[in-house]
């Protein structure tokens, strides 16, 4: 795709400022915002932060927030400190009890040429909790063997995939919220591994973070119960 940086450049740029600024948390923060998708007294954004809302698909032109590249290699994006191999091999992400707002994350994956999905593709997804905290960042001390809003998934025979989950909470990587974002790594034979991360459109700290690209921001919706997410993945070849 067609930056004006390289994306080996960006990445180690965003992983030595997440290593410079990321704060070590030791116990919930009390002044943290409201996890995304909780409307009622909305989160006080950064100052001069504007929220966007778009949710069209352009046809030419900057990607709009919300909207699904389409056939553009998916952007890469940090993996972050708090990554775990191994997680449960699950398409609900969900233990019983669990506070937060329910969504389902649903798409395709797909080549370059984007001709048809890719079948047997693996998503590995974690991300925090609704309070913004991850079973490994010192705060929860559960046992190793516990996964916790962590899983992996298969795309079936056309490409399509879906994890049900809830919005993660927004933490503190130094004097600053990051927004919310789900984490994903995608695996595919014949074709480069990605690691990304997908947002959330309307994220007052979208425009002030800087990690985000903006055509990794999904399209949401409400639905029954929570809310509904989409995003395509497009990967090149290895």
């Amino acid at each position: 795709m067609s930056i004006t940086y390289s994306r080996r450049h960006a990445l180690w740029l965003s992983a030595g400022l997440l290593v410079a600024c990321r704060d070590g948390r030791s116990a919930p923060d009390a002044s943290a915002p409201a996890p995304y998708g909780v409307p009622p007294g909305a989160p006080p954004g950064p100052s001069g932060a504007a929220a966007s809302t778009s949710t069209s698909t352009p046809t030419s032109g900057p990607i709009a927030d919300g909207a699904t590249p389409s056939c553009i290699e998916t952007h890469a994006n940090i993996e972050g400190p708090y990554y775990r191999a191994g997680a449960p091999v699950r398409s609900s992400l969900v233990d019983p009890g669990m506070a937060g707002t329910p969504i389902d994350i649903e798409g395709r994956v797909m080549g370059l040429d984007c001709s048809k999905g890719l079948a047997g593709v693996e998503l590995d997804v974690w991300h925090a909790t609704n309070d913004g905290h991850y079973d490994n960042d010192g705060t929860m001390h559960l046992g190793r063997e516990k996964y916790l809003l962590r899983g992996r998934i298969r795309t079936d025979a056309e490409g399509r995939y879906k994890v049900s989950t809830i919005v993660p909470g927004r933490y503190l990587n130094g004097p600053q919220y990051r927004p919310a974002h789900v984490h994903v790594k995608v695996r595919a034979a014949g074709f480069a591994e990605l690691t990304t991360q997908l947002y959330f459109p309307g994220d007052p700290y979208n425009d002030v973070d800087p990690f985000i690209h903006r055509s990794l921001i999904m399209g949401t919706e409400k639905a029954k119960g929570g809310m509904l997410g989409h995003f395509d993945f497009v990967l090149r070849n290895a």
